[in-house]
């Protein structure tokens, strides 16, 4: 530890450490054990593996799920003199060639990388090589089950604890600023850290920071309120919204009260982020409205002023925003609006990610059908899976992830992408091609097209028994290497080895399927309670701090159990909020939303588009956002319109309209122009009302059948898609 003491002076320029980081510094490099951090945003976490990094032989390998937060940790530690990189696909081939040689020479301190790069086969080859002294793996909530995100966030995170395993990584640590108790047992689960003497928490109870709630059902009630608040401020303030539009009307709003407003969303020009992000670092009394990709490195500590305007999807959310007020200890005030129009758009978030049963059973039929490569490798190209079985992409991947790691049939590995652009880097470089005389080089030829001055050629449909995909990529490459040409590639493909035989059977792939969506069920079902506690948090009876604090665990965090700066704390009463949903639909409503679409195969892809949840099904088919009717029933409970919708489907028998594939382009309708076996799809409705699904068993059967003999044959269709 005498090391670590002079380190932290030298290197980073403090005296003392804050918190529990010593103790924790201690577990790793005294204990030599694994250990859980959790700390409030701001808390200073990162110090907790950067220190003992630098006293430990070897590599600190840091898992981070953003890129802008890993280069920005990795510019503050280049600037103290600490070897620190990021390898990841921002860096261009001179960069990524020097970081990998300095890993490789041991001279690299601190890696950091996201978590899609444990897929990456060069990057695990190369891991074998080192020696990683500590795993450090930041936003660890991640990887629980308990935890929504989980579910929805990065599916990869799910498979870092299976890679420390495997690579002997000599300790661990863990880092969140927002898990509850039953995330931390997931995390200490799965990564052997003992569950008290592990674990480092600070409570999330901040004394400075006063918690208030207001209730105004329109933007205009709201900005009555919001222009005065902001015009109290004493320091820079922070704005969230839910949607990118709201961030651009709420700005402009703000504007003509006098209030000069930047506006900050995933949607902007990164160069513009980055200025907004500057202006209000270097701003004494800056507002920025945004939605929640501001903030993610933002440590500001004299924040005076977080505004929830619409409500946040989660209490883990509305925690760490709130987080980044007041980090100087200078009291700081949270303003939460709550309206009963917001729930709708939170509740689509929630529900947004579960598919149709149906679509989930032909997806997984064709995983399993799909013969494996001459090195045991199955690809898809998840971009066209996702818009044909109306799965959204994250979705996808978290189905795969389940694939390997619940039931252990494939595994993740490098990806590849299958179409190449060859441009030509001199006059004589065709010609050199030309006498190219490989047999990759032959097969290239056959099958590449002209595109003006330049040739295209898929390697997947190109390749044959003799000459594999990869011969054809590695000849591309060396023409590359040889200065003849450049090229682009495109159409990515996910590619997976098949550890164990996958389901065949009709019965095997629903029993499969059927486990796979009663998770979505449940992933769904705890979004919303989430959604449903952030109302009970602003409305309870009780001191908000206290209400705060006791969520994460921390129940004798607040003296007394009150802050006395809070909502409750000043007026002894928790605000008066009615949330509930009209639970019965407008029968003129439902009668307009059938006549929009005809289709009647699906009750709950009817059920989006009244609701207002877009999927790749709904967008190919023009009934998302654009449409006129898209959300005109988001204030009536879902579950009744998934039933209204489930009546109306079984009496067409759960079918499809006929829709030619060509208007579709690159869709879902050929897939659904059978009738008779997809009837299996009717159960996302029947599931929720507790009925039976449309037609008999037998006809059910027979229609997968058709399916697996392959009579109708998707994989058809597929070969039709880039």
């Amino acid at each position: 530890m005498e090391r670590a003491h002079e380190l932290l002076r030298e290197v980073f320029g403090l005296e003392s450490f804050r918190l529990s980081q010593e103790a924790v510094v201690k577990r790793l490099l005294v204990d030599n054990d694994n250990a859980l951090v959790l700390y409030p945003t701001g808390g200073g976490k990162s110090l907790t593996y950067q220190l003992p990094a630098l006293c430990l032989e070897g590599l600190t390998l840091v898992i981070s799920p953003l890129l802008a937060l890993m280069k920005d940790q990795v510019d503050a530690l280049c600037r103290k003199g600490v070897k620190a990189a990021n390898l990841d696909s921002t860096l261009d081939g001179e960069r990524a060639a020097w970081v990998k040689r300095e890993v490789m020479s041991g001279d690299m301190k601190i890696l950091y990388v996201a978590p899609e790069r444990l897929n990456n086969e060069g990057f695990i080859a190369m891991m074998d090589r080192v020696k990683i002294s500590l795993l450090a793996v930041d936003e660890s909530h991640c990887i629980s089950q308990a935890s929504l995100w989980g579910a929805s966030f990065r599916p990869e995170y799910l498979k870092i604890a299976r890679f420390a395993e495997e690579h002997d990584v000599e300790r661990v640590l863990c880092l969140t600023a927002t898990a509850t108790p039953a995330v931390a047992t997931d995390i200490c689960k799965s990564f052997l850290i003992h569950p008290t003497k592990g674990v480092f928490r600070t409570p999330v109870y901040r004394p400075n920071l006063a918690f208030k709630v207001e209730v105004a059902q329109t933007l205009d009630k709201k900005l009555e309120k919001l222009v005065p608040f902001l015009k109290s401020r004493t320091g820079p303030a922070i704005v969230y919204v839910t949607l990118q539009k709201h961030a651009e009307e709420v700005a402009n709003r703000l504007k003509t009260q006098g209030l000069d407003a930047m506006v900050y969303h995933g949607g902007m020009p990164t160069e513009e982020r980055e200025r907004i992000q500057l202006d209000f670092m270097e701003s004494d009394k800056g507002i920025v409205c945004a939605t929640i990709a501001f903030g993610m490195g933002i440590d500001k500590a004299n924040i005076r002023q977080v505004v929830h305007l619409y409500m946040p999807k989660t209490i883990e959310n509305y925690s760490q925003e709130v987080g980044r007020a007041g980090r100087d200890g200078l009291p700081s005030t949270c303003l939460l609006f709550l309206s009963s129009f917001d729930i709708p758009v939170l509740e689509g978030f929630a529900r947004g990610d579960t598919c149709s049963q149906g679509d989930l059973e032909l997806w997984l039929q064709e995983v399993a059908l799909k013969e494996p490569a001459s090195d045991g490798a199955i690809d898809f190209n998840l971009y066209n899976q996702s818009k044909v079985y109306d799965i959204r992409p994250n979705v996808l991947n978290l189905c795969y992830a389940h694939l390997e790691l619940d039931y252990g049939y494939i595994r993740a590995v490098t990806p590849f992408y299958s179409i190449y652009l060859l441009t030509a880097r001199s006059a004589d470089a065709w010609a050199k091609i030309d006498a190219c005389n490989t047999e990759a080089a032959k097969v290239i030829r056959t099958h590449w097209t002209t595109k003006g001055a330049n040739r295209e050629i898929d390697v997947v449909a190109s390749a044959n028994a003799k000459v594999d995909r990869a011969a054809l990529t590695k000849q591309i490459n060396e023409w590359e290497f040889a200065g003849l040409t450049t090229s682009k590639a495109s159409q990515v493909r996910a590619r997976y080895l098949v550890m164990k035989p996958l389901p065949k059977s009709v019965q095997d792939i629903k029993k499969v399927a059927s486990l796979m969506y009663q998770r979505m069920i449940a992933r769904e079902q705890e979004a919303v309670e989430k959604l449903r506690q952030v109302v009970t948090f602003a409305t309870i009876d009780d001191c908000l701090a206290q209400n705060l604090a006791s969520y994460f665990g921390d129940e004798g965090a607040v003296p007394d159990g009150m802050c006395g700066v809070c909502s409750f704390c000043n007026t002894g009463a928790g605000v008066e909020f009615d949330p509930a949903a009209e639970a019965i639909p407008d029968p003129v409503q439902l009668k307009a939303i059938l006549q929009a679409c005809p289709d009647r195969d699906d009750p709950r892809h009817l059920a989006r588009m009244a609701f207002g949840i877009t999927s790749p099904r709904l967008t190919l088919s023009k009934l998302s956002s654009s449409h006129p009717l898209f959300g005109s029933m988001g204030h009536v409970d879902f579950n009744a319109l998934v039933a209204a919708f489930d009546e109306e489907c079984k009496k067409a028998d759960y079918t499809r309209s006929s829709v030619p594939f060509s208007q579709w382009g690159q869709s879902t309708g050929t897939k659904r122009s059978y009738s008779q076996a997809n009837r299996s799809s009717s159960g996302s409705g029947s599931n929720y009302r507790g009925g039976g699904r449309g037609g008999s068993a037998k006809t059910r059967s027979e229609g997968w059948q058709v399916l697996i003999d392959g009579h109708f044959s998707f994989l058809d269709v597929m070969a039709k898609l880039p």
